[in-house]
């Protein structure tokens, strides 16, 4: 089954509008695009600026067991977005994957990804929004961001979010047949590295540590300074 596109010039926010039409039935594999997007949200009731000629594109999907594809999807989504980046850039461009699922270009915030999941027991979905900065960065006071366009020719947003369904296929294609151990070390290979120092911030908590590695359900460990190691459920992580 192929991907079936939507564009939109302007939308409030993509992914509210897949959600609904996940909730009057669409089929997985719809995908979602807005050239411009005035209502884009993050996590944890962020919002997502976009100054246009960026990627804003959401993804539905109707796993058959949601609770293993939930926890897989933002490694998977990670793993698509870094690749698909790369494919648009010379080989020397410093990306690096942010637990769990930011992208960063030079150790600045490029992409980020919303995970949403709903539906009945027998009809569930989970929409995966995405936002790359492709053209331009959005300037947002105390916020380090970066665009692809600093190491390449900024792709179009329609180009660039075919090519990610493609990744997407992929890593899903080996998360399916060999579970998730291969998502787990394609992911680490690309990420901040093991010992690096990094803050998970709650709320106004810091905890303060070293990473150490990502467990079989792709929580983080954090190595304390009293030799304790922790996993990691939620949080942002703070890169020092």
């Amino acid at each position: 089954m192929t991907w079936r596109f939507e564009f939109y010039e302007t939308l409030g926010s993509t992914s509210d509008l897949l959600k609904e039409k996940a909730e009057a039935g669409a089929q997985k594999k719809l995908a979602i695009q807005a050239f411009a997007q005035t209502s884009g949200r993050g996590t944890r009731g962020r919002s997502w600026v976009d100054p246009g000629g960026n990627l804003a594109i959401s993804l539905l999907f109707r796993p058959e067991k949601s609770t293993d594809f939930l926890a897989a999807i933002p490694f998977l989504t990670a793993l698509s977005l870094y690749e698909a980046a790369r494919q648009f850039s010379s080989g020397e461009a410093d990306f690096m994957l942010k637990w769990p699922n930011d992208l960063l270009l030079s150790e600045r915030k490029m992409a980020g990804v919303l995970i949403e999941a709903g539906g009945s027991a027998d009809h569930k979905w989970v929409v995966v929004g995405i936002g790359a900065n492709l053209r331009q960065a959005p300037q947002i006071e105390g916020r380090k961001l970066s665009a692809l366009s600093e190491v390449a020719v900024a792709p179009d947003p329609a180009v660039f979010g075919r090519s990610l369904t493609l990744q997407m296929d992929h890593w899903i294609a080996i998360w399916e047949a060999q579970g998730f151990a291969p998502i787990r070390e394609a992911w680490l290979e690309r990420a901040h590295p093991v010992g690096r120092h990094l803050a998970v911030q709650r709320g106004e908590t810091y905890i303060s540590g070293s990473f150490s590695g990502l467990d079989e359900q792709g929580r983080l460990f954090l190595a304390l300074p009293n030799g304790e190691t922790i996993p990691v459920v939620t949080g942002d992580i703070l890169l020092d």
